[in-house]
């Protein structure tokens, strides 16, 4: 018996392409900005003479591209830490110890529960830099 079902059509493979006005760019340092709908990053190249970042691009991702993007960048560390070894990170690099919540924040359970995220987060970092 056929069903009555209709197909689902399976999604195509999408192909790349370069727009004329593609661009490359170096950034040795990124900042981070969020929304609720999206996450912006903020690409730079630091000018040890002058002690500044000197912030050239902004892209804007929606949360499920980060999120992706996360998946698809911790593969390209574990792939070539694989052939290349692993990746030194000097201490001072370290990202900093989250800041506790302020008083008036602290018995709110979602900023209690995003500290501690944070937290585990770093701890989890530097026991694999």
């Amino acid at each position: 018996m056929e069903s009555s079902k209709p197909a689902t059509p399976q999604p195509q493979p999408l192909r790349n392409e370069r727009s004329e006005d593609f661009i490359s760019v170096y950034a040795n340092n990124v900042m981070f900005e969020s929304s609720a709908f999206d996450l912006r990053l903020i690409y730079g190249q630091i000018d040890q003479a002058a002690g500044v970042v000197d912030q050239h691009t902004g892209v804007t991702i929606p949360w499920v591209v980060a999120k992706l993007g996360l998946h698809f960048l911790n593969t390209q560390v574990a792939a070539h830490e694989i052939v290349y070894g692993k990746i030194a990170i000097p201490k001072e690099l370290f990202p900093l110890e989250p800041p506790p919540p302020p008083k008036e924040l602290s018995q709110n359970p979602l900023v209690q529960q995003v500290y501690e995220a944070l937290k585990k987060l770093r701890e989890e970092f530097i026991k694999t830099a």
